[in-house]
């Protein structure tokens, strides 16, 4: 049977946060792109959907009707032990359901005039003709100039590009809980996060309260997978939840470190697809965003004739993001090797504190810290804050 054929200036696979907020972009700059994704929207996303304050500037100003849980406090622990609370003046991030603000984005994205080929999967791309690329969907033939794969970690837009962007896979094991099975401990959660650390080597535990529901997760490396299971059933017990009556769903979370390749030619890559997860925080909306600012800006660039415009998109990358998801995995190993005592320096000082929720809220970078964490200035830092902290004789 023959497939019907159709040509486009772009193509975006998939239709997240970084396809929809890309084709906004295009769309805002004159472009006219396809978009399509393998699913209806809206559509199921398992993620713990931590939207944080720095990811707000990419995003369109009324999301009020999309964000839940405003938080300002996270609750540590270390190996499922004695906790502590640490709280910012400020907000840290909201907590948003991925299936409604992933509908949103793309609703924004029909309202522009975007074109969305729902449920139209992507079985192959092939090159040409001449500076085409020719995509065969489970629908049709698609001839396009531009070619973007924001289809998530385990992207067939990379595959077929001969891509492979990511340096570490992380496993996520999530359950959704609602929130009223915690009894009188239910308000422990009121816009706060929970996070356990040092329970196993670069893993840690969430739980984050959305709505009337609460996300209660294991993330850690993916070859570990057995590992993680055991992990969450410890987190349901000390939670009180010995017997778990919900589905525990699984998502693979990729890392990429290092600046390999994500692009080939006309064929670029953003967000998950392009392994763009930081890997301390498992967080990827706002690199996933980042990154579709950037592929927006140089695409124009290269449909206003600029030459080279499409490969500056894997050295801006490399320039604005790559270094900060290098700083922070290497951060990361740094407070894993340490253990207990980076922990009982998070609970004892307020200054590591504060440059957390900097960090999150987009003040500071981990690539700042990485440049200050000389002994003596960490030192002198934390001595000035001790004594601003010690209660006057």
């Amino acid at each position: 049977m023959t497939l019907p054929s159709a040509s486009r200036a772009v193509v975006i696979i998939g239709a997240g946060p970084a396809g929809a907020s890309l084709a906004y972009e295009l769309l805002q700059g004159g472009l006219k792109p396809l978009i399509l994704d393998k699913a209806v929207f809206p559509r199921i996303k398992v993620c713990a959907g931590g939207l944080t304050i720095k990811a707000l500037k990419f995003l369109p100003p009324d999301l009020g009707a999309v964000l839940e849980d405003e938080i300002r406090r996270v609750q540590l622990s270390f190996n499922l032990g004695r906790a502590f609370t640490k709280a910012w003046h400020q907000p840290l991030l909201y907590t948003v359901e991925r299936q409604r603000f992933d509908a949103f984005l793309m609703e924004g994205v029909r309202q522009a005039g975007g074109e969305f080929g729902e449920e139209e999967r992507l079985e192959a791309i092939t090159p040409g003709p001449g500076d085409l690329s020719t995509l065969v969907t489970s629908r049709r033939l698609i001839t396009a100039r531009v070619v973007v794969g924001a289809d998530g970690a385990r992207s067939r837009v990379a595959q077929c590009a001969g891509l492979q962007p990511v340096d570490f896979w992380h496993l996520g094991l999530q359950m959704e809980v609602p929130r009223n099975l915690m009894g009188k401990s239910a308000s422990a959660f009121t816009r706060t996060v929970h996070l356990d650390l040092g329970s196993m080597a670069d893993g840690y535990a969430w739980i984050f309260p959305r709505g009337e529901v609460l996300l209660i997760g294991v993330g850690g490396p993916v070859h570990q997978g057995p590992q993680l299971k055991r992990y969450h059933a410890r987190l349901l017990s000390h939670l009180g939840l010995d017997e778990p009556r919900f589905p525990l769903a699984a998502h693979l979370v990729p890392h990429r470190v290092t600046p390999k390749p994500i692009m080939r030619g006309r064929v670029l890559l953003v967000g998950d697809a392009a392994g763009l997860v930081d890997f301390w925080t498992g967080e990827g909306i706002f690199s996933a965003l980042h990154s579709a600012h950037l592929a927006a800006r140089q695409i124009l660039k290269f449909f206003q004739g600029e030459a080279g415009a499409l490969a500056h998109y894997q050295t801006r990358v490399d320039h604005e993001i790559t270094p900060e998801l290098t700083a922070s995995y290497q951060i990361a190993k740094i407070f894993n090797y340490l253990g207990p005592l980076a922990y009982k320096c998070l609970e004892r000082y307020d200054y590591p504190w504060e440059v957390f929720c900097r960090v999150m809220r987009g003040d500071r970078s981990f690539g700042e810290i990485k440049k200050r964490c000389r002994p003596d200035i960490l030192f002198r830092k934390l001595l000035v804050k001790s004594a601003r902290n010690r209660p006057i004789a």
